[in-house]
C-alpha cells in the first residue's frame, strides 16, 4: 500500500471526532482509536495492531474489534507495544473484569487464542507486508509511548506518537533524509500550556520551540491528536507559527510515503454532502479572516468533489485575480495564507474591447454560466495552451475542469472557483464531474461569494476604524509632536507585553490572548490619550513652570536687568551727590549696598531658573523664599520695581514637575474625556471593551488613580498592561521638551516602588522585569547611556 489512512486523528473523541488510529496496510494498524466507525466491515481484515501507549483513547477499538468479527475469525489477533503498554492491556482492558480475556480464549475450532501479545523494543524494526516496515521511536510522554517510523522503498513517514519536548526526535529527522513525513501531536492551545506541560503533548508554542532544531525545509509536517473542543483556537495558532489548516489532519484522509503528499477524504453520499454543505456554510459565515476564508472554500470544494486542484479568482476591476491556487498531488499551495500570487491577472475584456471568451474562467463571469469539460485538451472553443504549459513544467495532466461562477447576495459576480481533475476514490484515476458535483458545487459557490462579501465589508470597516484611529493620531502629532512620539512607543510596549504574556510558561501559563484580543490592546493603546486632543498645547507640552505663551523666565530676566540698570544708575547719582556735598553718606556704604542689592537679584534668579525647570523636587524653604521675593518691592527714586508677580510665584512654587494642580486637573481629565469620546464610537462586539481598557489606564490598584478611583479587580487586566507601558515610556522617553530620559535602573525602581505601594499590579510589573522586556524595548528606544544595571530584586515583589 502506497498510502497510509489516517482513520482517526484527533485528542478525543465527539459527535464527528474520532481518536488516533491509522491504517498502515490492509490488514495492519498503529492504534485502535477508530476501528470500528471507520472500516465497519473490513475491519475484519485486521491481524496486527502495533500500539504507541496504553491511554485509552489509542485501545478502545481492540475490544471491540475482536468481539465483533471473533466467530469470523481464523487468525489470531497479535498486539504489538511496548512491555508497559502490554502489561496495562492485560491488566487494564482484556483482564475478564472490564472486558474478556481473549489471550486465553481459542478461535472456534481452533485451539489458536483470538488475541496474541508481543513486546516490542525501540529502534528495533519489524516488518509487516508488501515490503513495509515499522520501526518504534521512543517519544516523551507521561507513561512509555513510542511512535513509529513507517518505511517502504526508502521512502519513510514518522508518527511521532502522543509527545511532549523531544530532542531526539529533531535530531533524527535532521539526521534521517528518506524521512519525507511527519505526523506530530498538538493536543492544547496555548493558553493551555500548563495543563499541556502537566499531561506531555504540545501546543502551538511547544511545536515552534521543537521546529527551531529542525535544519531542513523539505519535511512535509502534519498535525494530529488536537481536542476537538479547542480546534478552532489551535488552528488559528498553528497559523500564526506558519502550519496551515490544510496540515491539519482529518479522519479519512491518507498521506503518500513516497511524497508525503495528504489526499482528503470525498464524501460520496448526497445526504453527506448536503449535510458537510450545512456545515462548510456555518464555518464560512463565522470565519472574518478573508484569506483564510478563501483557502477554506477551496479547501472545501474540493473535499466535496473529490478534485485534486482548485483556483479561486475574484473579480476586480474587469480582471479576475488568482486568490487560492491548489493541487494536491503536486503540493502546490498559492496564495490565501500561504502570501500572495504574482501572476498576472485574467482580462474579462481584450485590449480591443471584445470579451475574453477564449479563457473559460473569464468566460464563466462573462456569461456568468457553469462549465463542465470532461478533458481540456479535448475542449472546443476554449485555449489552454496556459493549463498545457503548466503540465508540461510539471509533468501534470489536467483533464477534468469544473467553472463555477460565484454570485453574491445581489446576483453579481463577484469570483470564479475552477477545479481541476475529479479523482475516483476507488481507482484514484482522473474522472468527469458529475450532475451532482455541479449542483452541490454551486450551491458552496453561492454560500461562498456571501461569506467573502461579508467578510470584506468587515475587514473594510475594521481597517476603516484602524486609519480613522491612526488620523486622530495624526491630528495629535500636528498639535504635540511629543504626544504621538509617546503613543507609537506605547503601543508597541503594550503589544510586546501582551504577546510574551502568550508565550509565557511561568507566570501567565493559564492565559493567552487571542489575535482579535491583542488586536484590542493595540487600538485601545492607541486611543488612550485621545482625550488631549482637547488639552491646550502649552499645557500637554508644558516643558517649564513658567511656559504660556512663550517662556515668562525671560520676562523676569529682562525685569531683573532693568532693576540692576536702576540701582546702577541710582548708585552713580548718589556718588554724584556726595562728591557734591548734597548726601553724607560714606562712598563705601554705598558700594557695599549696591553690591548686596546685585547678589540678592542673582540669588533670586538662579533660584527662578532652578524651579523653573520641574525636573527636581522644590523643598519647602525654596518655596517659601519664592514667595518671599514675589513680595518684595524696590523702590527707587519714584519707582517701584518688582521681580516676580503672584502668578508667576505660583506657578514657580509647584513642588513637582511643571504642572500647577488646576493645569494636572486639566490634563487628568484626558482620561475621562478619552472614554466620553471612545463610548460614542460603535465599536464590534469583539472591540467594545476598548474605552474602558483605554481610559483606565490612570486608574490604580489602590483606587488613589483616575478618574473613576477604581481599584483591585475593578480595573481590568488589559488596562493594567497599559498602565504599566504608559508609565515605563513617559519615565524613559527622551524626546519630552520638560524632562530628560531617566536611567533605565532609576525608571525600574519607580515602577517596583509603585508596585509595593499598590498602586500597579505586582505580578505584572515582576513579569515586565523576569521576561525582559524592559530590556528588549530599551536597546530600541533608549539611548545607550542610559541603559545601566538593574539591581533590585523583582521576585520578592
Amino acid at each position: 500500500m502506497s498510502h497510509i489512512r489516517i482513520l482517526g486523528a484527533q485528542g478525543s473523541r465527539s459527535k464527528e471526532s474520532f481518536t488516533t488510529c491509522i491504517q498502515v496496510t490492509k490488514n495492519t494498524l498503529i492504534d485502535a482509536g477508530n476501528i470500528m466507525h471507520a472500516l465497519d466491515n473490513e475491519a475484519s481484515y485486521i491481524n496486527r495492531i502495533f500500539f504507541s501507549h496504553a491511554h485509552l483513547d489509542h485501545i478502545i477499538d481492540t475490544a471491540f474489534l475482536i468481539d465483533n468479527f471473533f466467530a469470523n475469525r481464523t487468525e489470531t489477533l497479535l498486539l504489538y507495544g511496548l512491555p508497559h503498554t502490554i502489561e496495562a492491556i492485560k491488566k487494564h482492558l482484556f483482564n475478564d473484569v472490564l472486558w474478556p480475556d481473549f489471550s486465553k480464549i481459542h478461535l472456534v475450532n481452533s485451539k489458536t487464542p483470538a488475541i496474541t501479545y508481543v513486546e516490542i523494543e525501540a529502534n528495533q524494526t519489524y516488518e509487516i507486508e508488501d515490503g513495509i516496515t515499522l520501526t518504534p521511536f521512543l517519544a516523551n510522554h507521561t507513561v512509555p509511548c513510542c511512535g513509529y517510523i513507517i518505511t517502504q522503498n526508502n521512502n519513510s513517514l514518522l508518527f511521532s506518537g502522543d509527545t511532549f519536548h523531544n530532542d531526539a526526535l529533531w535530531q533524527l529527522l535532521n539526521h534521517r533524509q528518506d524521512i519525507k513525513t511527519l505526523i506530530i501531536d498538538v493536543s492544547f492551545p496555548n493558553h493551555f500550556k500548563k495543563i499541556a506541560t502537566e499531561s506531555k503533548h504540545l501546543t502551538p508554542h511547544f511545536l515552534a520551540q521543537g521546529m527551531e532544531q529542525l535544519k531542513r525545509d523539505d519535511l512535509h509536517i502534519y498535525i494530529n491528536h488536537l481536542k476537538p473542543f479547542y480546534a478552532e483556537h489551535i488552528m488559528q495558532q498553528l497559523h500564526e507559527i506558519g502550519i496551515s489548516k490544510d496540515a491539519i489532519l482529518k479522519d479519512g484522509e491518507s498521506i503518500e510515503l513516497a511524497t508525503g503528499v495528504l489526499k482528503t477524504c470525498t464524501h460520496t453520499s448526497v445526504d453527506e454532502r448536503v449535510q458537510k454543505l450545512t456545515e462548510i456554510g456555518t464555518a464560512l459565515s463565522a470565519n472574518e479572516n478573508l484569506d483564510a476564508l478563501l483557502e477554506m472554500i477551496i479547501e472545501e470544494a474540493k473535499n466535496l468533489t473529490g478534485a485534486d486542484g482548485g483556483t479561486l479568482y475574484l473579480l476586480e476591476n474587469h480582471e479576475l485575480r488568482f486568490k487560492v491556487i491548489r493541487t494536491d498531488s503536486l503540493a502546490i499551495k498559492m496564495g490565501g495564507t500561504s502570501g500572495k500570487i504574482t501572476w498576472p491577472p485574467l482580462p474579462l475584456y481584450l485590449e480591443d474591447g471584445t470579451p475574453n471568451k477564449k479563457m473559460v474562467a473569464a468566460t464563466c463571469a462573462l456569461e456568468d454560466r457553469l462549465v463542465n469539460i470532461p478533458d481540456v485538451y479535448e475542449a472546443i472553443g476554449f485555449s489552454f495552451e496556459g493549463t498545457k504549459q503548466f503540465d508540461q513544467g510539471t509533468g501534470y495532466r489536467s483533464k477534468s475542469m469544473l467553472v463555477i461562477p460565484m454570485k453574491n447576495h445581489e446576483r453579481e459576480i463577484i469570483g470564479v472557483l475552477q477545479l481541476i481533475n475529479k479523482i475516483d476514490s476507488q481507482t484514484q484515476e482522473v474522472v468527469s464531474f458529475e450532475a451532482e458535483d455541479e449542483k452541490i458545487t454551486l450551491s458552496l459557490a453561492s454560500q461562498a461569494a456571501i461569506a467573502i462579501t461579508n467578510t470584506s465589508l468587515i475587514q473594510g470597516l475594521e481597517n476603516l476604524l484602524e486609519s480613522f484611529l491612526k488620523s486622530i493620531i495624526f491630528a495629535i502629532s500636528k498639535k504635540s509632536p511629543y504626544t504621538a512620539g509617546h503613543i507609537k512607543r506605547m503601543v508597541k510596549l503594550s503589544v510586546m507585553i501582551a504577546e510574551a504574556i502568550n508565550k509565557d510558561t511561568t507566570l501567565y501559563a493559564h492565559k493567552h490572548f487571542s489575535a482579535e484580543e491583542i488586536k484590542q490592546i493595540n487600538f485601545a493603546a492607541l486611543m488612550h490619550d485621545i482625550g488631549k486632543l482637547a488639552t491646550p498645547e502649552q499645557i500637554v507640552d508644558k516643558a517649564t513652570k513658567l511656559e504660556a505663551l512663550c517662556d515668562r523666565i525671560n520676562l523676569i530676566e529682562s525685569r531683573i536687568k532693568t532693576l540692576e540698570k536702576a540701582l546702577y544708575i541710582q548708585l552713580l547719582e548718589d556718588k554724584v551727590a556726595l562728591l557734591e556735598g548734597r548726601q553724607t553718606n560714606d562712598i563705601t556704604l554705598l558700594e557695599k549696598k549696591y553690591t548686596k542689592e546685585i547678589q540678592t537679584l542673582h540669588e533670586a534668579f538662579s533660584l527662578i531658573q532652578i524651579s523653573n525647570k520641574g525636573d527636581a523636587f522644590l523643598t519647602n524653604d525654596k518655596v517659601a523664599k519664592i514667595q518671599e521675593f514675589a513680595k518684595k518691592e524696590w523702590k527707587i527714586g519714584d519707582e517701584n520695581y518688582y521681580i516676580l508677580t503672584e502668578d508667576e510665584a505660583y506657578h514657580l512654587s509647584t513642588q513637582k514637575g511643571t504642572l500647577t494642580t488646576e493645569e494636572r486637573e486639566i490634563i487628568n481629565a484626558h482620561a475621562k474625556l478619552s472614554v466620553d469620546i471612545l463610548n460614542r464610537l460603535p465599536f464590534p462586539k469583539k472591540y467594545q471593551q476598548i474605552p474602558q481598557i483605554s481610559g483606565n489606564h490612570h486608574e490604580r490598584i489602590n483606587g488613589k488613580g483616575y478618574p473613576q478611583g477604581l481599584k483591585g479587580d475593578e480595573i481590568s487586566f488589559e488596562a493594567r498592561i497599559l498602565a504599566i507601558a504608559d508609565i515605563f515610556e513617559a519615565l524613559t522617553a527622551s524626546d519630552r521638551p520638560y524632562k530628560s530620559s531617566m536611567p533605565l535602573s532609576v525608571a525600574m525602581k519607580i515602577l517596583y516602588s509603585m508596585a509595593q505601594e499598590g498602586e500597579l499590579d505586582k505580578e505584572l510589573v515582576k513579569f515586565f522585569y523576569t521576561s525582559g522586556i524592559y530590556m528588549e524595548y530599551a536597546k530600541t528606544f533608549l539611548p545607550q547611556r542610559c541603559i545601566d544595571e538593574i539591581t533590585l530584586d523583582f521576585q520578592k515583589l
